[in-house]
Order: structure tokens, then sequence, then C-alpha cells
């Protein structure tokens, strides 16, 4: 997992980025600045399972990644699967880059998870 965190910390406007399981537990992290990894972790669960809720109500089909704006920072949630990938992103960072790498995290995750 630290390989991919690490090519994935190595894209413009990335801060860190870490896995956690669907409870909220760090499984693997890499931040280049102080954080709250285990809050960060908890409340994303958290999250998750509200917005897995109200997409199911809507007929959304399944969640599979959602994106949270802040005056500082955004942070990028992607369910895996059997984890969350989760990006802490710069307010600036260029989204059309960052989504393509993001899905080959994703998918490199997945396939970690099979080992």
């Amino acid at each position: 997992m630290q390989s991919i965190l690490s090519k994935l910390n190595k894209v413009s406007g990335v801060r860190g980025c870490m896995v956690v399981n669907k409870d909220g537990i760090v499984a693997a992290s890499e931040f280049g600045i102080d954080v709250d990894e285990n809050g960060i972790g908890a409340v994303a669960s958290s999250i998750l399972a509200a917005l897995e809720a109200a997409v199911k109500r809507i007929k959304l089909g399944n969640l599979k990644r959602f994106l949270v704006t802040g005056d500082e920072n955004k942070i990028a949630i992607v369910d895996t699967g059997p984890a969350l990938l989760l990006v802490l992103l710069q307010r600036d960072a260029n989204m059309g880059l960052i989504n393509v790498e993001l899905d080959d995290a994703a998918a490199a995750v997945v396939e970690q998870a099979k080992m």
C-alpha cells in the first residue's frame, strides 16, 4: 500500500493520502503535513455510510467517490470496495489530472487487497 500512496503523493496538488477500512481504521498513510489521521479516517467512514444511504434512496446506483471542498483544502474519498482511499488536496488542485490518478490508485488498492 505504501508504494501506491507514495506515487499518489507525487501528483501536483496532493498534500497526503491514506487507505482506511470501512470502519475508519487506518491501514496505511502518507502525509507531508501534520494531520489527525485517525480522526480523518473515522469521519470519512461516517460520511461514506450516510452518503451510501442517500445515494441508494435516490437510486443513483453505487457511490464511487465524493469530494469535499473547504476554505483551505479538498478531500477526495474513493470507495475501492474493500477500503477507502482518502486524498487530501490543495484547494486549487487540477481535478482533471487528480481524477485520472485517483482511478489508477484505486485500482491498485483493489489489487493489493486481493493479495
